[in-house]
Parts: C-alpha cells; sequence; structure tokens
C-alpha cells in the first residue's frame, strides 16, 4: 500500500497514487505544522520510487531494506534537524543533484524545513528545480508561503491534514500505553491533530509557541483585554517559537472553521495568522507581527456596530 506509514490523510494518498504509476513530479512541496508526519510522508513517497515491485513499497527488496536502513545511496535528507538552510548548504545539494544515480532510476533528496532558506539560498535552489533531470525534490515545510513564489511555481504543492482524535488515541494507546487512557485523551484532545505534539504532551513538553497559542485561542471567548494579553505574551517569542505559534493557532482556527461553519472573520483570522507565519522565517520583529494581530483580532472580533462576534460557543481543545 502506497504511504502505509502514513496515518490518516487519505485524501494526499489518493492524490499521489496514480502518479507513482506515471510521471512523479520532480519537485514537490509538503506542509503541514509540525508533528503532522511530513518528514514520515516524504520517506514513504521516497521508498514507493526507489521499490522494485509495481505497487511498492513491498519492504522485502533490496531498495526497501537499504532505504529503511538508511543506506540507499540515491536518498538523502537534508537539514534533518532543522534551523536555517544557507546558500552554501544549497550549492551543496546542487552539485550532489548532478551525480548520476547509484542504482536506482532517480535520486530524491528531502529538504527538512525548507521554509527556512534565506532567499539567496532558494534563488540557487531554482536552477535544479527548474532543469530536467534524475532527481526529484521533495521541500518540507510548515506552509508553502514560506516560499519564494518563484520556488512554489515550480513545485506540485501537498498539504498535510490534521490527524482525528480518535486515530490519534489509538495510536497514543499503542506507543504510550502506561500513560492511562485519561491522559491519552487530555492529549489527544490538545493536540490539534498532531501525533507529535500529542506525544510531547504525554511527555510533559511544550514549547513555549505552543503554550502561546493555547493562550490565544483560550482567550478568543473571553474578551478584548485577555485576548489583548496574549498577543503581548506571543510578541516575547522568539521567531522559531513565534512560526510554531502561528502553526498552532492555525491549527486551533481550522477546527474552529469547522465547528462554526468557516465564519468569515475566522477565515479572515486564520489567512492572517499564516501570513504571519511565512514573514517570521524573514527576520520580521515577533513585537511588531504581535501588535498587528492584536490590531487584527480587535478589527474582526470586537470593533464594528455588532460587537464581538466570537460567542464562545466553541471552547478551544488547547
Amino acid at each position: 500500500m502506497r504511504l502505509a506509514h502514513l496515518l490518516g490523510n487519505e485524501r494526499l494518498k489518493e492524490a499521489l497514487a496514480p502518479l507513482f504509476k506515471e510521471d512523479f513530479p520532480q519537485s514537490v512541496i509538503l506542509e503541514g505544522a509540525e508533528g503532522l508526519g511530513k518528514r514520515t510522508a516524504a520517506f514513504s513517497m521516497a521508498q514507493a520510487l526507489m521499490c522494485r515491485e509495481k505497487d511498492g513499497p513491498c519492504g522485502q527488496c533490496g531498495p526497501c531494506v537499504r532505504m529503511k536502513a538508511g543506506s540507499h545511496p540515491d536518498y538523502q535528507l537534508f537539514n534533518p534537524e532543522g534551523g536555517m538552510i544557507k546558500v552554501d548548504d544549497v550549492r551543496e545539494i546542487r552539485r550532489l543533484s548532478f551525480i548520476r544515480p547509484s542504482e536506482s532510476s532517480r535520486k530524491i533528496f528531502v529538504l527538512n524545513d525548507s521554509g527556512r532558506m534565506n532567499p539567496q539560498a532558494q534563488n540557487a535552489l531554482l536552477k535544479v528545480l527548474e532543469e530536467p533531470r534524475e532527481t526529484v525534490f521533495i521541500l518540507l515545510c510548515r506552509q508553502a508561503g514560506e516560499l519564494l513564489e518563484t520556488v512554489r511555481s515550480r513545485c506540485v504543492r501537498y498539504a498535510l491534514d490534521p490527524l482525528p482524535q480518535a486515530m490519534v488515541e489509538e495510536e497514543l494507546e499503542k506507543r504510550q500505553p502506561e500513560k492511562g487512557p485519561a491522559a491519552r485523551r487530555r492529549a489527544a484532545e490538545r493536540c490539534g491533530g498532531s501525533l507529535g505534539r500529542a506525544l510531547q504532551l504525554l511527555e510533559g513538553e511544550e514549547s513555549k509557541g505552543c503554550a502561546a497559542a493555547r493562550r490565544f485561542l483560550n482567550a478568543l471567548p473571553q474578551g478584548e483585554w485577555q485576548m489583548l494579553a496574549a498577543c503581548v505574551d506571543a510578541g516575547s517569542l522568539s521567531r522559531e517559537e513565534f512560526a510554531i505559534f502561528c502553526d498552532e493557532v492555525c491549527v486551533g482556527l481550522w477546527h474552529l472553521a469547522r465547528e462554526k461553519g468557516g465564519e468569515e472573520w475566522i477565515l479572515s483570522l486564520y489567512d492572517y495568522v499564516r501570513g504571519l507565519s511565512a514573514r517570521a522565517q524573514w527576520n520580521a520583529s515577533v513585537s511588531a507581527m504581535s501588535g498587528g494581530l492584536a490590531a487584527t483580532c480587535g478589527q474582526l472580533l470586537f470593533a464594528g456596530p455588532q460587537g464581538r462576534k466570537y460567542d464562545g460557543s466553541y471552547r478551544s481543545s488547547f
């Protein structure tokens, strides 16, 4: 089964299935919040492309075994720990892309946290994205807006969806049975559909960005002063943590939109926060962005003749 190790995301699996049998895109953007499984999806895609079987990955052939062992010569994961990708890093990727595959029909390069490439690095990458060769690039990022339009236009874009709560609980029971059903349920309720975040919550670990996002979402039904305090709190984060804050807020707003039928103010706030996440990658001032968020929330939620637009009937699981 294609992408068998990737939980949920049936829409993505259906979209990719015919491409394995035909011409797989040379350049792919895979976007999604932290912990949704971007690296797992990219690895499964690469294993399916490397497998010798028609409907692989079979898990048994030589390429599949070498992929699982991390020793396949034609697969490379760049920037595994995340962080800034500089132009010299991309130049090395470009150099390696010109070397012919060792045993497969193609080489596969996965760029983790590709939204952290500075503009010079992204421009350097354009050369290999637009020139046909025996290489597939899979760019992993929180959202495609972190990348330049010139990069996005050369890639096919796919997004990972948050997992249903029941699926997260089931997976937590397999991985952390000693934590107990009540703890697993609380983690699944608060994780926003991210298994990675659910595992962190079970271990009592929560990044500053995630904690700030939880306070922001919980402040939505409380009033203007509480919302202002939550925005001020977010303004003290680092750029990296602020980007995580934006991702987690977007996940919460996505759930809120589903609950309340996609009200206009929710969609507008969602779009605004997504834009902030992209700006956070380019050295924008966090305090300025959090100030803009406070002003936007004031206009969307509390301004106008109808006053508050959010009645608090939905309570964030954060």
